[in-house]
């Protein structure tokens, strides 16, 4: 093999390879010597020339000395004489340094440093000698013996003369370095110009022959590939090599050759084409079609049979449509679905199939004169409509098809499909016309039926429609109806209660005690009675959905004391013990705090109430995320097969012993649906004569859905009433003033006879009217605050003492009788009440402490609740920024606003954010539902900016559950509107919010 035929990577590798050998070979030459003359110069450094400096430090030491001595003898101060010997000890020292260097560095014999530093030491010795003639004041003698005749000078010569053969070595071994370094620098210079030179030739000669072994195979590659481009066909490259260039010459024959087979296929394929394009121009009837395709596919391909199979409409076999050359045998059906056979491949594939070993049982055979003959080859051809085969067509051959038939086939199959599909579409259509117009007469028939019943829905509709009107108007009247239920039924047991109250401290000794007892069965039974109603209204709020969940975090053990202060008394007045065992290293819990008190208050009493004698224990521990605590009494106990009703209503366990104790039967069924209401539950083991436990389960953190719950802000909770075990001094209400504001005047004789006893000054004023004259008149210490009241109510009053500067600083107590809806509650909070009190459920002890920590606390100032006021930044026409993604509601959100205001828009959230800050629009309809960040998440942003703040976001959603509404207001909006929206009511809400009108 020459070098012209090996790959032209080879060739390119072999030569650049020779000139990297030379490149290295030169790098490696320079590098030998440059490590050499480093050597060189190295020995010239640390040796020839370190001794010469050395030599001359020492002489300069000796010479020092020499003069220190001369200066001593020529001073008479003895201060200068301590600095001159001071002096010449410093040289001294140096001057040994020195030798030490000499001895580390000198190349030549050490005998000649070691003759040095014996002078030098005998020298030193004369000197020491000669000192201590001086110090002893034979001056005349040192003197001498320092002088060049002396003895100190004759030796110093000698010294001298020694350390000179030391500086003459140093100085000939350094002419001899150098002469090396010279003599190695010029044998570099000579082997690198020769290595250069000869790697230049190298170079030009493989160059030379990599470009002949490449250049020449590349023209003719050119020549060749020119001529193939102007029409010569028959242009080949002769080239023959195993290289690279070899085989793109070999891949450029075979390309010609396969370019010359498809173009001659081409042909074929055209002619195929033409023929088809023809017989679709005549025929439009499927079966002549198919016909005609047969007979032009088999002309061009050589074909002895064809035949045409189409899915049936069950499309669960492929029946034979036309055939030209099959035997009368063959002409049979075959499964669609079972991929049998030669056309099995063609299904599953869903591509043409070339069969060249015919099996014996094939259908296909061709009839002759001589008789039946088994083709060689199959051709199958699946026609395809998107990924369904409906029709296969298939050729047979007594001869092996050629290579360009198949291509042919492949060429042409796309354009028989098409016309075959078009085919079939429209003979569907015709069938399909011919059914539509049969379906039509029905429809017609169907759609006069459809009208009438149209109609009946409509009426249906609208009876629908005044039905959930009559409903909502009855639920409105319910809820109506439990609030003033609870006003009217509180406030005349109210008077019962507070009036017997009264005649109870009042009368006390002054009447007969039969007669005295009556007013405590009085009293008693106006309590159950309130506590009843109570429990009814519950029931009823609970059902009706509306009960409000107020949020809280607040201690365990706080909650357990709490009931257990509460209910003590009725346990000591039985003779039991009632205890708790609660950690109070227990964590805090969230929930609503009174919801929470309630239920433990009822599953206590109900302990208390029915045992008689031993004792009731509440205890509480936490597992996982879960609070549990369990009344455990030593009472009566509950059967087994009542344990089940005793949470329904009106019910009790046993009807006997419920008369034996009595009760409404509705304690346990509140409690059970406050513990459901609260995510928790309540769960019972009792056994009948020794006792039962009820053990509520409430998570430590609620989580509930956002409507219907709101979060405490406030420290006070309702319906506390101070610590009772903890009354207050004797008269420590002097010289404090309270004004109550209260229409009933039982209640108002109660408290007033309360408060009066304990030294304060009262004032009242008996509607919402002349409490605003009170206060304005004199400001009182306090308020004791009644909601419902004619003309003037309490929340007015409250509203207008906290918008005032003074009277804001006004502790406000409320005492009512009304039940508080969530909205009220926030109200009442975010105007800073000191307390909230329910009617019926306050004692004297109770009532003094709240009034006692009322009137002695700290005031702060109020900050109340903004009510909506116009605002004054309000552009002369209004810029409403509306955050809408759907774009049919902007564009009618737009509509609607135009007359009056100039309405902007934007499709997300973050694109509102942006809009905002650039616009700063006098308003924001902002849409909940929105991509990205939603209408909530919008909001908080824009709330949270101190320069967007002030600007009133107003909600549109389709949300219209129950409770939707407070849900969304607490989330930071100022304004609330569902969809679909309502001009009137748009028009309303953004008035009342930009101007308070």
């Amino acid at each position: 093999m020459t070098f012209k035929d090996l790959n032209i990577g080879t060739q390119l590798i072999i030569g650049i390879g020779i000139i990297i050998v030379m490149a290295v070979l030169l790098g490696a030459t320079a590098i030998i010597y440059e490590e050499i003359l480093w050597e060189d110069t190295t020995d010239l450094y640390e040796h020839p020339l370190q001794i010469r400096r050395t030599v001359g430090a020492l002489e300069a030491d000796i010479l020092s000395i020499r003069g220190g001595m001369k200066d001593l003898a020529l001073t008479e101060n003895e201060q200068e004489q301590e600095e001159i010997l001071q002096e010449i000890s410093i040289n001294e020292a140096d001057a040994f340094r020195q030798f030490d260097i000499l001895y580390d560095r000198y190349l030549g014999p050490q005998s000649d440093i070691d003759t040095a530093y014996a002078s030098f030491v005998e020298w030193n010795t004369i000197r020491e000698e000669t000192i201590r003639l001086w110090r002893e004041g034979d001056i005349a003698e040192a003197v001498s013996r320092t002088k060049s005749t002396g003895v100190g000078g004759a030796q110093a010569e000698t010294m001298m003369g020694d350390i000179q053969i030391i500086d003459n070595f140093a100085r000939n071994k350094a002419d001899e370095l150098y002469q090396s370094a010279q003599q190695h620098k010029d044998d570099l210079t000579v082997q690198l110009a020769a290595l250069l030179t000869i790697t230049l030739l190298l170079f030009f000669v493989v160059t030379y022959i990599l470009l002949k072994a490449v250049r020449d195979p590349i023209l003719e590659l050119t020549d060749v590939t020119s001529r193939y481009g102007q029409g010569d066909h028959s242009a080949r490259i002769g080239i023959d090599s195993p290289n690279e260039v070899g085989a793109l010459a070999t891949a450029f024959n075979t390309l010609a050759e396969t370019l010359q087979t498809e173009m001659q296929g081409r042909e074929n394929a055209a002619g195929i084409a033409a023929g088809i394009a023809a017989v679709s121009l005549k025929e439009n009837e499927l079966q002549l079609f198919c016909r005609d395709m047969l007979i032009v596919l088999m002309e061009h391909t050589d074909s002895q049979v064809g035949v045409v199979y189409l899915l049936n409409a069950q499309k669960t076999e492929f029946t034979l449509f036309e055939s030209i050359g099959l035997s009368a045998s063959a002409r049979t059906s075959f499964s669609a679905t079972m991929h049998e056979g030669e056309f099995g491949a063609a299904l599953a594939s869903r591509e043409i199939q070339h069969i060249t070993e015919i099996p014996e049982e094939t259908v296909f055979t061709l009839s002759t004169v001589s008789g039946d003959i088994r083709p060689k080859d199959i051709l199958t051809i699946p026609i395809l409509s998107e990924t369904e085969v409906v029709a296969i067509i298939s050729l047979a051959n007594v001869r092996a098809y050629p290579a360009e038939t198949i291509g042919l086939i492949d060429d042409t199959q796309g354009l028989i499909t098409a016309r075959l599909i078009g085919l079939l579409a429209f003979q569907k259509i015709q069938e399909f016309s011919e059914t539509l117009e049969e379906q039509n007469r029905e429809l017609n028939e169907t759609s006069r039926e459809l009208a009438f019943q149209a109609d009946e829905l409509r009426e249906h509709n609208i009876e629908l429609d005044m039905q959930k009107k009559q409903l909502d108007e009855a639920n409105r009247a319910k809820t109506v109806f439990l609030s003033n239920m609870s006003h009217e039924l509180r406030t005349p047991l109210n008077s019962v209660i507070a009036l017997s109250g009264v005649l109870n401290r009042r009368l006390r000794g002054t009447i007969p005690e039969e007669e005295y007892s009556y007013i405590d069965v009085i009293l008693r039974n106006g309590r159950h009675l309130l506590a009843l109603i109570n429990d009814i209204l519950d029931i009823a709020r609970i059902e009706s959905g509306r009960e409000d969940i107020s949020l809280r975090t607040f201690p365990v053990p706080e909650l357990v004391s709490t009931v257990v202060e509460r209910i003590g008394p009725q346990a000591v007045e039985k003779g039991i013990t009632l205890q708790k065992q609660v950690s109070p290293d227990l964590p805090s819990m969230t929930s609503d705090f009174g919801k929470c008190q309630h239920i433990l208050e009822n599953l206590v009493a109900n302990a208390v109430k029915f045992t008689e004698e031993g004792e009731v224990t509440v205890s509480a521990t936490v597992t996982d995320d879960e609070v549990h605590i369990a009344v455990t009494d030593t009472g009566i106990g509950i059967p087994e097969d009542r344990i089940d009703i005793i949470f329904d209503e009106f019910r009790q366990a046993d009807e006997r012993v419920a008369r034996q104790y009595g009760g409404s039967g509705l304690g346990l069924s509140i409690a059970n649906k406050y513990a459901i209401l609260l995510s928790g539950s309540i769960a019972i083991e009792s056994m009948p004569g020794k006792g039962s436990t009820f053990t509520l389960t409430l998570p430590l953190t609620i989580t509930l859905p956002m409507a219907g719950t709101q979060e405490a802000t406030t420290d006070w909770r309702v319906g506390e009433q101070g610590d009772p075990a903890h009354p207050s001094p004797a008269h420590s209400g002097v010289g404090k003033t309270i004004l109550i504001v209260e229409d009933s005047e039982p209640a108002i004789i109660q408290i007033k006879d309360l408060l009066e006893e304990e030294g304060y000054h009262i004032r009242v004023a008996r509607n919402g009217k002349e409490a605003l004259e009170e206060i304005n008149r004199e400001l009182p210490d306090a308020m004791i605050l009644d909601l419902m009241m004619p003309e003037v109510d309490g929340f007015t009053v409250l509203r207008m003492i906290r918008s005032g500067e003074q009277i804001t600083r006004i502790p406000v107590l409320i005492l009512t009788a009304k039940h508080i809806t969530k909205e009220e509650l926030s109200f009442l909070e975010g105007n800073g009440i000191h307390q909230l009190i329910q009617k019926g459920d306050i004692d004297r002890k109770s009532l003094l402490a709240a009034v006692e920590r009322m009137v002695s606390e700290p005031v702060e100032q109020v900050s109340p609740k903004p009510v909506q006021s116009p605002r004054h930044e309000v552009r002369d026409r209004p810029v409403i920024l509306i955050v809408e993604d759907n774009a049919d509601n902007m564009m009618t959100a737009q509509a609607l606003l135009r007359e009056h205001y100039t309405p902007i828009g934007a499709a997300d959230g973050q694109s509102g954010i942006d809009m905002v800050r650039k616009e700063m629009p006098d308003l924001v309809l902002l849409d909940i539902s929105l991509p990205g960040k939603d209408g909530f998440e919008v909001c908080r942003i824009l709330k949270q900016d101190e320069e967007l703040r002030h600007i009133p976001v107003i909600a549109l959603t389709a949300r219209a559950m129950k409770g939707d509404r407070a849900d969304i207001l607490s989330r930071g909006f100022d304004g609330y509107l569902s969809k679909p929206v309502d001009a009137e009511l748009l028009e309303q809400t953004i008035r009342r919010t930009l101007y308070g009108v």
